[in-house]
């Protein structure tokens, strides 16, 4: 059984691992809540959890960093995405925090406050944004539970709803479309009509070399897409499997990289785009320049390029494009997924349903007077 002792003003809670080996924890201010730790941990030893003091009072950042880090079996771009959740929500709010201490209480207030307006005009995050980071900080958590740092993780007093997205795409106007393309310097201006005429997402449309253009097929490979790493030119692997795809290269589009290749020749690993010192053109650099662009023209929607993706799927739409195949088109892994993102932008399908009932019903009456014509 467990035991306590004294030292100077403190208690001392004392118990023995479940291979024998002496423990001991201080820092209680009464004998009872010594007693208690000691208790408690004997009951988990016996469970063969073994969780020593040190690991009990790891802090989040020194969990991360001594441990989690290294178990990330992901590509780099991943790690980066989740660097940068780390850095600019959840390690400023819970770093210092010893893990074993964050309580439920805790990480509801901080998933209030993420919803709000903060200081220095930082924005309101959507609901899909601080799903992202709460699954992160679950899942680090998790892991310390099942190596033994902590006993158990808050989330499991936490009931998550799955957030749902209530924005809708809008679509650019051709017309608007033209103007940003005339927004930008003519060595960068390709990328509004990649974006435009396939519905690439940027990493892709950034990455697109001039080796998987099919000039005489009329078609695109798209089997890799630009890293955020800059590191590096390439991703290891696109979104997901159904990234990977041949769509269409219209001709108007054949003309335009054709004229823009011959005019500013191909970039490192050959790629359509570079940047002015013939360099990779990142993803950061290229979202700043659509953002300086396109808020004169006053867009001030958050999408930036990812609008030119949602414009070419519109255009398909109105062109009576199938669902199904637009699915194939953008690389998404379920035709529900497609629906959730476009499916307000196609015809009311219950307007549809309306005017075909109407038709069938007009139907029968005709059916109705040649039965009795023929009686």
């Amino acid at each position: 059984m467990a035991s306590t002792r004294k030292r100077g003003k403190y208690y001392y809670a004392r118990w023995r691992s479940w291979q024998g080996d002496p423990l001991e924890k201080g820092g209680f201010l009464t004998k009872k809540e010594a007693q208690a730790f000691g208790n408690e941990q004997e009951i988990l030893e016996r469970k063969q959890k073994n969780t020593r003091p040190s690991d009990l009072n790891l802090t989040l950042t020194q969990f991360v960093v001594e441990v989690w880090r290294h178990t990330l079996d992901v590509t780099d771009d991943t790690k980066e995405g989740y660097e940068r959740e780390l850095n600019s929500h959840i390690l400023p709010v819970f770093g210092e925090s010893k893990m074993s201490e964050i309580k439920p209480a805790d990480i509801e207030a901080w998933m209030v406050i993420l919803k709000q307006v903060g200081p220095n005009g930082r924005k309101a995050l959507a609901d899909k944004t601080i799903e992202r980071h709460v699954n992160l900080l679950a899942t680090i958590l998790k892991k310390a539970v099942q190596n033994g740092y902590i006993h158990t993780t808050p989330f499991s007093q936490i009931k998550r709803k799955k957030a749902k997205s209530i924005r809708k795409i809008v679509p650019l106007d051709p017309k608007l479309v033209q103007k940003i393309a005339a927004g930008f310097a003519e060595r960068f201006r390709i990328i509004v009509w990649i974006g435009f005429y396939t519905g690439m997402r940027p990493s892709e449309a950034l990455g697109l070399t001039w080796g998987q253009l099919d000039f005489q097929s009329g078609t695109i490979t798209i089997d890799r897409q630009l890293s955020r790493s800059p590191n590096k030119v390439f991703s290891e692997h696109l979104k997901t499997s159904a990234s990977y795809r041949v769509i269409a290269l219209a001709p108007q589009l054949q003309k335009l990289i054709k004229e823009h290749v011959g005019k500013f020749g191909l970039g490192p690993e050959g790629l359509i785009l570079q940047n002015r010192s013939g360099r990779v053109w990142r993803y950061k650099d290229a979202a700043a320049m659509f953002r300086v662009v396109s808020r004169p023209l006053g867009l001030t929607t958050g999408e930036g390029l990812h609008l030119l993706r949602h414009t070419c799927v519109s255009m398909l739409i109105q062109q009576n494009v199938n669902a199904k195949t637009i699915q194939g088109h953008v690389g998404h892994e379920s035709i529900e997924e497609t629906m959730d993102t476009y499916g307000h932008l196609f015809p009311s399908t219950l307007t549809d349903l309306a005017a075909n009932l109407d038709s069938f019903s007009k139907a029968f009456e005709i059916d109705a007077e040649d039965d009795q014509q023929i009686a």
